[in-house]
C-alpha cells in the first residue's frame, strides 16, 4: 500500500482548526475575576518590594546578624510621689507632702532634708509632689499662693511648700524654706547606754 502524502498546507490548516477550537470563551465574571487577580498579585509584589527595599537600603538591617531582641524594663511604682489633686488620699494617718519642681538647682538641698528627716525614730512617711508634672500646673502660682483654704481645689502653691496631712485633713503648710528645715530636722539621738 502506498503511502499518501498530504500537503503541508493541510497540516497547518488543520493546526490552526485546532488552536480555534482549544481557545476558550470567557464570561465577563471571569475575565473581571482574572484581571482583579492579576491586580492583586501587583500590589502584592509592589508592597513586598517597598519592604524589602526599606530593609536593605533604609534601615540596612535585612542582612544583619545583630540579636535584635528588644530588652524588656521591668516597671516599678514609686508610692513616694504622689499628686497634688489625691494627697489627702493616702494610707498613713499622718504625713507630709513637700511640692517643689525637680528641675531646680535648690531641689538637691530639698530631697537631703528629706532624706536626713527620714533617719529619725519617730520620722513620718513624706511624699514628694513634683510641680514639673503636668497635673500638678494647675495648683502651680507664685505670685498668689492661697494656703488658706477649705478645699484642695482653692490650693495654690510657690515654688516650695511642705503640707502635714492629718486624718485625711490638712493640719498645717508651710512655705518658707527656713521653717521648712526646721520642721523637718534630723534630730540626732544620742545612745545612753554603755
Amino acid at each position: 500500500m502506498a503511502k499518501v502524502n498530504k500537503p503541508k498546507n493541510v497540516k497547518a490548516k488543520e493546526t490552526k482548526s485546532k488552536k480555534i477550537k482549544e481557545e476558550k470563551y470567557r464570561s465577563e465574571e471571569q475575565t473581571e475575576m482574572l484581571r482583579f487577580i492579576r491586580i492583586l498579585l501587583i500590589v502584592i509584589v509592589l508592597i513586598v518590594g517597598v519592604y524589602l527595599f526599606t530593609r536593605i537600603f533604609v534601615t540596612k538591617d535585612l542582612f544583619s546578624q545583630n540579636d535584635t531582641t528588644p530588652t524588656v524594663n521591668e516597671g516599678s511604682i514609686n508610692y513616694e510621689v504622689t499628686l497634688i489633686g489625691s494627697l489627702l488620699n493616702k494610707p498613713e494617718t499622718e504625713y507630709y507632702v513637700i511640692i517643689y519642681d525637680a528641675q531646680n538647682l535648690r531641689s538637691v538641698y530639698y530631697s537631703n532634708l528629706i532624706t536626713n528627716y527620714k533617719l529619725n525614730q519617730d520620722a513620718l512617711k513624706v511624699y514628694f509632689a513634683n510641680l514639673d508634672n503636668e497635673l500638678n500646673q494647675k495648683f502651680y502660682d507664685p505670685e498668689n499662693v492661697n494656703v488658706d483654704i477649705t478645699n484642695i481645689s482653692d490650693l495654690k502653691v510657690g515654688d516650695l511648700t511642705l503640707i502635714k496631712v492629718s486624718n485625711g485633713a490638712i493640719e498645717q503648710i508651710w512655705t518658707n524654706e527656713a521653717s521648712i528645715a526646721e520642721e523637718l530636722q534630723y534630730i540626732e539621738s544620742t545612745d545612753t547606754e554603755n
